[in-house]
């Protein structure tokens, strides 16, 4: 009975332990898709803040290639980073570039 009992509790333990994985899990996708956006509109203004101030934005990209590089092949995969894919800010700086040099 006492082995049982002691089963019990292991198997208990461990289904909490999925669930309270499970729930952090959900919460953490949920707050790294807003920091990614975040980080995305941060680009977005620096692009416009270095072209006002009379800087290149393209060495923007310059800093996500290198950033690319430094994280590597085994880089996690961006829905669980707290940052965009590297490849992605490019994209969309560029976008911010041709946005902003229209004004």
């Amino acid at each position: 009975m006492l082995h049982n009992l002691r089963s019990f509790q292991a198997m208990g333990a461990s289904v909490g332990g999925d669930m309270g994985a499970l729930i952090q899990g959900i919460g953490q996708n949920t707050l790294l898709k807003n920091g990614r956006g975040d980080e995305l509109e941060s680009d977005d203004l620096g692009v416009l803040l270095m072209m006002q101030s009379g800087y290149d934005p393209y060495e923007l990209i310059e800093v996500m290639k290198i950033l690319k590089a430094a994280a590597g092949p085994n880089r996690l995969p961006e829905f669980q980073s707290t940052h965009p894919d590297p490849e992605n800010r490019i994209q969309k700086i560029e976008e911010s570039i041709e946005k902003y040099q229209g004004r």
